[in-house]
C-alpha cells in the first residue's frame, strides 16, 4: 500500500477512534469545566481540535510558499489555546476539530507520494519526511490523548487496545530501524506506565537492538521512570551505548 493510502487509512481508523469515544460520554461529561492545571474533556478535544486545525493551516500557508509560525514555547500555546476554547460549546469544539480534519484529508489527497516521502518539501520539516509530521498530528497525537481519558475510567484494555494498535500500524509505515525502533519504544512506554514491568522491559530491549540512539534519552524519561533502578534495564541501555561508541 502506497504512503497516501496508509495515512488516508490512518485518519479514518483515528476518526473512528475520537467518535467512538465520543459516543461514550454522558452530557455532563461533555460540559464539564476544566481549569488550566486540570483539563475537561471538551479541553483535551479544544486543544486536539486547534493543533490540527493549526497544521493543516501550516501545510496552506507553506504551499503558498508564505512563512508559517513557531511555537518556540508549547506550555504557553497551550495555555493560550486552553483560554481561547473556555467560552466555546462542546458542538462548537467538535466542529473545529471535523473541520481541520476535512482539511488535512484533502491535504493528504493532494500530495503526491514523492512529496510525502520527501523530507525537504518544506523547511521546517527538520530532515523528517512529510509523512512522519503528518502521522505525528492525525494519529499519534490523538491516540496519547485519548489514552489517559479511558485510563481515567478505568478502561485499562482501551488503553492497551489504542496503544498495541498504534504500534502495529506505525510499524507499517517504514522497514527503518530508526522508526521501527522509536514504534517499539513508545510502545515500552505504555508498558512500563501501567506497571506491566516484564513487559516493558522485553520491549524496550527490542527498541534498543533497533534504535540505539534512544538509550540515552531513555535514561531521562519520565515514562520509563519505575524502570530506572532495576538493574536489567541498566544492563540494556549499558549495552545499548557500547553499540554506539
Amino acid at each position: 500500500m502506497e504512503i497516501q493510502a496508509k495515512l488516508i487509512e490512518l485518519l479514518a481508523y483515528a476518526h473512528d477512534e475520537v467518535q467512538a469515544f465520543v459516543a461514550s460520554l454522558t452530557k455532563d461529561e461533555r460540559a464539564a469545566v476544566g481549569t488550566r492545571e486540570s483539563w475537561a474533556t471538551k479541553d483535551t478535544f479544544a486543544h486536539l481540535a486547534e493543533w490540527q486545525a493549526r497544521f493543516a493551516e501550516q501545510l496552506a500557508a507553506s504551499l503558498r510558499g508564505e512563512t508559517t509560525p513557531t511555537y518556540d514555547d508549547i506550555d504557553e500555546a497551550n495555555a493560550e489555546i486552553f483560554a481561547s476554547y473556555q467560552g466555546q460549546s462542546w458542538d462548537d469544539v467538535m466542529g473545529r476539530f471535523e473541520r481541520g480534519r476535512r482539511e488535512l484529508l484533502a491535504h493528504i489527497q493532494s500530495f503526491t507520494e514523492d512529496d510525502l516521502a520527501s523530507t525537504q518539501k518544506f523547511p521546517w520539516q527538520n530532515g523528517q519526511p512529510l509523512w512522519r509530521r503528518i502521522v505525528g498530528t492525525v494519529y499519534i497525537h490523538p491516540v496519547l490523548h485519548l489514552s489517559p481519558l479511558y485510563h481515567e475510567r478505568g478502561k485499562l484494555d482501551d488503553v492497551c487496545r489504542l496503544q498495541e494498535t498504534m504500534a502495529e500500524k506505525l510499524a507499517l509505515f517504514s522497514d527503518a530501524p530508526d522508526w521501527q525502533g522509536t514504534v517499539t519504544y513508545n510502545l515500552a512506554c505504555h508498558y512500563a506506565l501501567i506497571g506491566e514491568k516484564d513487559q516493558a522491559l522485553t520491549t524496550l530491549d527490542k527498541a534498543l537492538h533497533l534504535n540505539p540512539g534512544l538509550a540515552e534519552w531513555s535514561k531521562q524519561d519520565s515514562d520509563l521512570a519505575s524502570l530506572h533502578d532495576d538493574p536489567k534495564y541498566q544492563s540494556l541501555v549499558e549495552a545499548a551505548l557500547g553499540v554506539q561508541e
